[in-house]
């Protein structure tokens, strides 16, 4: 039996949280985790950003401190640089956040990675989708997946194992809270109100499915401070139970509500936004229970990080991911899977010349379904809309860098001279450079397999000859338009994979 240990740091807006597990691998390649240690030092860097919009000298040094005491515990339990230190909102959205790292590291050595917001909330629902028990029967029929943290609230809405909107967005309690503490504190909770029923406006408006969700289910520390409050002996809260506390200390101090719920004053001060976050949320779908799943962040990060948790079938799902956004921009369905049977033909049939790596055949996937959606926005200029609409998605679990690789392939695919470039183009890396240059020189040899639109081109096959590849098509008529288009696209083939290649028509009557 295999052991390893391995540490985990999540910096968050209240506190800084450090979990030591021991992973076991049994001879069934099965991995169990046990908690050895789990530490919460209380740190309110949240303050510092949400109100001031960077951490204050004091913070930082108090971070330090704190961190010192991690770094002997890595060494108690012999970690060295098995470990994960992430930094959510609270650093993230800090203008000095590389000093906090920066002085971090050279303090204690202890290397701090800030995750993403996309990132968070994928990680958050994994661990849900794999502890919460009936999490597939309420997936089925809509859930609102609701990770409200201190300065962010993230949004995860998903029918039918889809997500059909993810956000992360302004609406964190300690920030609602900062936000509105100079108001009286008996009419404080209408601007807390006000506030929130705009974050259920706009995910209302977001999410043209909204009106088929069921379902609401918590996570992060929010729960965490309900679960103290409520003690429930299942999985869930009953949202009657949440609209009477609520009612009951809306317009009473923060020290008053410490006192009469046992909090802390950081959760007293919190506890009136998260308590009508989640009310708004679900009255808004027709929910009567708050789920939630006993899993805390430490454990999912350990999850996610080491023992490699992954969605199930995830590359499958990516298409049907690709082509439930085609769908919102009118994308041509018919084309759009023309073009990805001939793009995946090639990859396969000439896999010795291509060498297509994985994240490049995810991004050749994504090209060849997305690369028209800027059809929806501009006919004449669809090329450069596509790259847009395409840089504006969020596709949980899919990394952000492949989603923009997706953006400039469509920016790119065209057969004329390319009019403008994103400026970001300008800056990528050469190696990045040349995995846009093979997606873009097989999506545009399998676009102009169907240039007309209208499938006339039944199927293909590919002969890589010794200094030639040889397309051969067949089709029930002449394609004019798809010949002349190959000829006009096939001049990247040739200097990206240093190979000409050819078309050959076949009728299939002949």
């Amino acid at each position: 039996m295999k052991t390893n240990i391995f540490g985990v740091v999540d910096i968050g807006a209240g506190s800084i949280r450090c979990q030591i597990s021991e992973i076991y691998k049994n001879s069934y390649a099965e991995r169990t985790i046990r908690i050895l240690e789990y530490i919460v030092f209380p740190l309110s860097i949240g303050e510092d950003t949400f109100l001031k919009k960077y951490i204050t000298l004091d913070t930082v040094y108090k971070a330090a401190e704190i961190f010192k005491k991690i770094k002997l515990k890595f060494k108690e339990y012999d970690i060295n640089g098995n470990y994960k230190a992430v930094c959510t909102s609270a650093v993230r959205d800090a203008d000095n956040k590389h000093f906090f790292i920066n002085h971090i590291r050279v303090k204690t050595g202890i290397e701090l990675e800030i995750i993403d917001a996309e990132e968070e909330l994928y990680i958050k629902y994994l661990g849900v989708s794999e502890t919460l028990k009936g999490f597939k029967k309420l997936e089925s029929k809509g859930v609102v997946l609701v990770n409200l943290s201190s300065g962010n609230v993230g949004i995860n809405i998903r029918k039918n194992k889809i997500s059909l909107f993810s956000s992360t967005l302004p609406y964190g309690a300690l920030r609602i809270a900062q936000l509105f503490s100079d108001i009286e504190e008996k009419i404080k909770y209408r601007a807390y109100e006000q506030y929130i029923n705009k974050l259920v406006l706009l995910l209302k408006k977001s999410c043209f499915e909204y009106d088929k969700i069921n379902s609401v289910i918590g996570s992060d520390t929010s729960t965490g401070l309900l679960l103290e409050i409520f003690k429930p002996e299942e999985n869930f809260f009953d949202i009657i139970d949440l609209a009477n506390l609520y009612f009951r200390i809306k317009t009473v101090s923060a020290s008053q509500i410490s006192g009469e719920l046992s909090v802390n004053e950081y959760e007293a001060k919190i506890i009136k936004p998260v308590l009508y976050v989640y009310i708004s949320i679900m009255k808004s779908v027709g929910a009567k229970k708050l789920y939630f799943s006993d899993q805390n962040f430490s454990d999912q990060l350990t999850r996610f990080y080491l023992a490699k948790t992954k969605e199930k079938k995830f590359n499958k799902k990516l298409i049907e991911y690709f082509f439930y956004y085609g769908k919102r921009y009118n994308i041509d369905e018919k084309h759009a899977k023309q073009v990805l049977i001939f793009s995946e033909t090639i990859r396969r049939s000439l896999k010795n010349i291509l060498n297509v790596k994985p994240d490049e055949r995810t991004a050749l996937i994504g090209a060849a379904i997305l690369h028209d959606v800027g059809y929806y926005t501009n006919i004449n200029d669809h090329h450069e809309y596509s790259n847009k609409i395409i840089h504006s998605l969020n596709i949980p679990g899919l990394d952000r860098e492949i989603l923009e690789n997706i953006g400039f392939c469509s920016l790119f695919h065209g057969s004329g001279e390319r009019r403008s470039l994103d400026a970001a183009y300008y800056k990528l890396s050469p190696e990045r450079e040349l995995t846009i240059k093979k997606i873009i020189s097989i999506l545009k040899i399998a676009d102009a397999l169907d240039a007309s639109h209208m499938q006339l081109i039944k199927d293909i096959t590919l002969e890589a000859l010794d200094k030639l590849v040889k397309v051969t098509a067949v089709s029930s008529v002449t394609p004019f338009l798809e010949v002349k288009h190959f000829k006009l696209k096939s001049k990247d083939f040739l200097e990206t994979f240093g190979i000409p290649i050819e078309l050959c028509v076949r009728l299939d009557y002949e």
